[in-house]
């Protein structure tokens, strides 16, 4: 019947297909893991100023997916002994319909990965940061990217004795990073937590908005626990000057709209002081040296509740997200544990007669 022999013809032509289509899958599986290889090794020689080296890449098809392990990125010019960036495992995964209209839309998945960051040169200029387009040079969102059990080590390689920050144990996620303007929907989240040196947690959350003109983005970030003393490494230019274990916890929240930060940091401090046998105050002004200092009277801003309102203007259009959100932080972490120290020496918590915010200075 010519219904019966149609469908055994549609049924040997759909064999034949499935057949067609298993033989390149087969094809691809067996030269796809060399061919990664290859461009992985191009792609890492190809690095300017860094080397690269790694163990082993995978692939498959179904679904799209490439996997590197033990990746080492090592600068040439660093002064730490110890890679860059290393990666016990990375794997990239992409979804087919995206691809199919010309997007890369990945999830990406880290294990042990650690990033050594060095203090940069005295009077060096602020090195700038590519844009997303040249850091992704293809139509691409990473959807969401987390890593496990991550570090990174500060290093301030320009200090004597070279004093470092470790922070270990890091859990970390990032959603909804895109390469080109068009394809971002809704801010892109960061959240992170971890352990800093042998014990205290801090955390991380952020919103922004990594195309805006200038600078927009809001979070939270926070320590608890956190001994002082084990700053003490940078105190080693100066003589006679520590300080004694502790307990420094901190609260923070910003917000940047279009460039003007404004903000609240909420100390405390629980049993650490600074030794020195010269002027308190001297010490804890080399200490913070990007944050004034006045060891008479509370930081400008302070509240009754002893919150310290904070401001900054980052509307210069050139400014990037990246550095100056680490600025904040970093500024605030300081200014918080400054304030801390002078109300331990002040014996009290009081609140300024000056209502102003004070100023991060995060753009220094």
């Amino acid at each position: 019947m010519p219904g019966t022999r149609t469908g055994r013809v549609l049924r040997t032509v759909l064999l034949v297909l499935l057949g067609v289509v298993a033989t390149v899958l087969l094809v691809a599986a067996i030269a796809l893991p060399p061919l990664a290889r290859s461009k992985t090794r191009e792609a890492l020689d190809g690095l300017k100023g860094a080397r690269g080296q790694f163990q082993g890449v995978s692939v498959s098809v179904f679904p799209p997916r490439y996997t590197i392990t033990r990746l080492k990125v090592s600068r040439n010019d660093a002064l730490v002994d110890e890679p860059a960036l290393y990666a016990e495992r990375l794997a990239v995964t992409l979804r087919w319909a995206p691809l199919l209209k010309g997007v890369l839309a990945a999830h990406v998945d880290g294990d042990r990965v650690k990033v050594v960051l060095e203090e940069p040169k005295p009077g060096s200029p602020e090195v700038r940061l590519p844009s997303l387009e040249k850091l992704i040079p293809v139509r691409a969102v990473i959807e969401r990217a987390q890593l496990r059990d991550s570090e990174v080590l500060y290093a301030w390689v320009h200090k004597q004795g070279s004093p470092m920050v470790w922070a270990h144990g890091i859990e970390a996620t990032v959603e909804n990073l895109a390469s080109r303007e068009n394809l971002q929907e809704g801010p892109m989240v960061i959240a992170a937590r971890g352990s800093i040196g042998g014990k205290g947690t801090a955390w991380i959350t952020v919103s922004a908005e990594p195309f805006a003109e200038r600078l927009t983005f809001a979070g939270s970030a926070g320590a608890e626990g956190f001994d002082p003393s084990q700053l003490n490494a940078y105190f080693a230019p100066y003589k006679n000057i520590a300080l004694t274990p502790g307990s420094f916890s901190m609260k923070m929240t910003f917000r940047s709209e279009a460039g003007r930060v404004t903000g609240e940091i909420d100390p405390h401090l629980v049993g650490s002081a600074l030794e020195s046998a010269g002027d308190a105050g001297s010490a804890l002004k080399a200490f913070f040296g990007k944050i004034d200092l006045a060891i008479s009277g509370p930081t400008e801003g302070t509240r009754p509740s002893g919150v310290i309102a904070v401001r900054d203007d980052l509307t210069d259009p050139k400014l990037q997200l990246a550095p100056k959100l680490e600025k904040v932080i970093e500024n605030g972490f300081s200014l918080g544990l400054q304030e801390s120290l002078k109300r331990h020496y002040a014996g009290k918590t009081e609140a300024s007669d000056k209502r102003q915010p004070t100023p991060l200075k995060a753009e220094q």
